[in-house]
């Protein structure tokens, strides 16, 4: 049985009487009224939200893992891809080679002013005047948190004369050693290392990994500059961003919108399924992860630098 309060009230919200309650004989049938056919035409149409998908990254992830070489050092195997910059962000070169030429001419200020750093930072001082052979971005992505095996390492630097994504995969947890080993070769001749986050965890987590598989590293590359560009975009833009991790300034700062991508979190989960099955589909989606995040640093220290 209605209760009269509620039914009026629903009488109300539907601008007319409702259907008689059949838990009352003798109550009459009610039409329900509905708006007049001139005021439904001229209503605007009720259609769904319209949701803004961002353009897809270049560049499917899958084949990636395919398209890798085998590479042997002293310590053992692992595997090896090389992708051009351009692949993994359309213009990219040619952006890139815009923003040295215009940094190199602020270097060439800086060295005329009486305080240098007033026009160009010393970090990024260093880092335009090792541009573009001497600098190396670096990205790793491991089995878990400090004290894990690392399984990925991600490089951005120029070899044969372009900017290229250099990706060092171990197959197994046995091929870490190997991946570590071609890292000390590939930081030797470099004088600038920029990582995000990298002087907390990535790098001393390199240094770590290699005194454990008692790898000889080479005391040189100890004194290599190093530039987290972390710590300068907290100092830029941490009044301005809820958060300063890679990504917020991918979209914010950088512009960039990544879709398909495969979250942090499951990447080591996604390794543990490769090592255990071969399985390669989710593989590919973290060597592009991995690609990306060396993409927007690179393009994070050439914004700061300037």
């Amino acid at each position: 049985m209605y209760d009269e309060l509620l039914r009026r009230r629903l009488e109300a919200l539907n601008r007319g009487p409702l259907p008689p309650d059949p838990s009352r004989p003798g109550e009459a049938a009610l039409t329900v009224r509905t708006m007049p056919r001139r005021v439904r035409d001229a209503a605007p149409p009720r259609t769904a939200p319209v949701l803004f998908r961002p353009p897809a990254q270049a560049g499917s992830p899958a084949g990636l893992l395919r398209r890798g070489e085998t590479v042997e050092n002293p310590a053992g195997q692992h595997l090896r891809v090389l992708l051009p910059l351009n692949e993994i962000w359309p213009g990219g070169e040619r952006l890139v080679s815009a923003r040295q030429h215009y940094l190199k001419q602020l270097l060439d200020a800086a060295d005329c002013a009486v305080e240098p750093a007033v026009v160009l930072d010393a970090e990024f001082a260093a880092l335009v005047a090792a541009l573009p052979d001497r600098v190396l971005f670096l990205d790793l992505e491991t089995c878990g948190l400090a004290g894990a095996a690392l399984f990925l390492v991600g490089l951005l630097r120029h070899i044969d004369g372009a900017l290229t994504i250099e990706l060092l995969m171990a197959r197994s947890y046995a091929e870490e050693a190997a991946v570590l080993d071609s890292l000390w070769r590939a930081v030797d001749g470099h004088d600038v290392l920029i990582t995000f986050n990298g002087k907390s965890f990535d790098w001393p987590m390199v240094r770590e990994r290699s005194v454990r598989h008692r790898l000889s590293v080479d005391q040189n590359n100890h004194r290599i500059h190093h530039l987290d560009v972390l710590h300068h975009a907290r100092r830029r833009w941490r009044r301005q961003l809820r958060d300063c991790r890679l990504q917020t300034l991918e979209r914010v700062v950088c512009r960039r919108h990544r879709t398909g991508d495969i979250p942090s979190h499951r990447i080591p989960a996604a390794y543990a399924e490769y090592v255990r099955t071969g399985f390669e589909r989710e593989m590919d989606a973290v060597l592009h992860h991995n690609a990306l995040d060396l993409v927007t640093m690179l393009d994070l220290a050439l914004r700061l630098a300037a």
